[in-house]
């Protein structure tokens, strides 16, 4: 299993990140060495959760002989604080309850390399990724 929070952290709360769309900040794979990914079409929060269960989902398609092909370009690295139910106001920010990624439009999430596995494994794994991902994506290749 891959770690989905940091292992050591700066501060131990974090402020909230800034999560305006960006139309410029586009990343782009590199299609001249074989690649195909999922790219990001709007801003939203992917939680550590998703990340895995995406990740499963894609390793479980392309099967364990093309694992070392796949790359991810995500992390979740954002602490979410929640306080307790019960709890009254005040009193300071909560505990870290959960790991997340803000993630802006144009990013590639994931990275496959489609010279030594199948365009239809890969055209499966990613559209079952889309299931597990809330926003628009879209698959570049």
């Amino acid at each position: 299993m891959i770690v989905l929070f940091p292992r050591k952290y700066k501060f131990k709360k974090q402020h909230r990140r800034r999560s305006k769309q960006s139309q410029y900040e586009v990343n782009y794979i590199a299609p001249l060495l074989g690649f195909a990914g999922i790219k990001v079409q709007n801003s939203f929060r992917l939680t550590s959760v998703q990340i895995e269960a995406s990740r499963k989902v894609i390793t479980r398609q392309i099967r364990k002989k093309f694992k070392s092909r796949l790359r991810f370009c995500i992390f979740a690295d954002l602490g979410i604080t929640k306080k307790s139910s019960g709890v009254r106001m005040g009193k300071g920010k909560g505990n870290i309850h959960s790991w997340c990624m803000p993630v802006k439009a144009g990013r590639i999430l994931f990275e496959i390399n489609k010279n030594f596995i199948p365009i239809n494994t890969i055209f499966k794994a990613f559209s079952l990724v889309e299931k597990k991902i809330p926003g628009k994506l879209k698959i570049v290749y």
